[in-house]
């Protein structure tokens, strides 16, 4: 591997730091409101907003901690960490392109609900921005998928490993299969799994981002 082990360095710390952007993401920011005139103002939010840029910087943050984790695996196991890191790419292109689409598109309409003073055009706007969440649900969905389909293959990539790799695989695995629960919940709509779901996030999602980063540092590390 002739990644240099600074580089490496930096991968896992942009790992520890998506707890942070996990944690904000799950804890920190209120909900939309259910209100239509309230989320129509929600584009002069600037909390609204900067959340919408916290999530963006949130998924550039797992990208490049990914491909820390590819970098580690590619001369062992590189099939399984190719595709995992294509996988991790379409989940974060995808939520990305969602908040822009938020942040450009959505809040267009809302500012031009706003501002229109015509009743017909008005309703016609108020009915895409009502219909804005089918499309940004199929992207989540997507994003969901990419994110589960990502940890399984990375998982699988440390199968054959001993000690902490064997159980940060199986970890993997588990994390994978968590995204297929929250997944197949956009269609159960299970109060019960959902808070689980809601737990599972900013607990389990932490944790193991932590564990990734340290297991990338410490590899940096055996490369002085």
């Amino acid at each position: 591997m002739n990644t240099p082990s600074r580089f490496l360095k930096f991968t896992a710390a942009c790992g520890f730091l998506s707890i942070i952007t996990t944690l904000g993401i799950h804890l920190f920011f209120p909900p939309v409101p259910a209100d239509f005139e309230a989320r129509a103002m929600l584009f002069r939010n600037s909390l609204y907003l900067f959340n919408r840029w916290w999530v963006i910087f949130h998924c550039l943050l797992v990208l490049v901690a990914m491909w820390g984790f590819y970098l580690v695996q590619r001369d062992k196991k590189q099939e399984w960490a190719g595709l995992g890191f294509l996988f991790f790419t379409v989940f974060a292109m995808v939520e990305i392109f969602r908040q822009l689409m938020v942040l450009f598109y959505l809040n267009g309409l809302r500012a031009n609900y706003l501002a229109e003073a015509e009743i017909t055009v008005k309703a016609l706007l108020k009915n895409d921005i009502n219909h804005f969440s089918l499309l940004s649900n199929s992207f989540f969905g997507l994003f969901i998928l990419a994110f589960g389909l990502g940890n399984l293959c990375y998982g699988l990539s440390l199968w054959s490993e001993k000690r902490f790799g064997k159980i940060l695989s199986w970890l993997l695995i588990l994390w994978s299969m968590g995204s297929m629960l929250a997944l197949s919940n956009e269609f159960l709509k299970s109060e019960l799994l959902a808070k689980g779901i809601e737990a599972y996030n900013y607990i389990y999602q932490p944790i193991m981002r932590a564990l990734l980063a340290w297991w990338v540092w410490g590899k940096a590390d055996k490369l002085k």
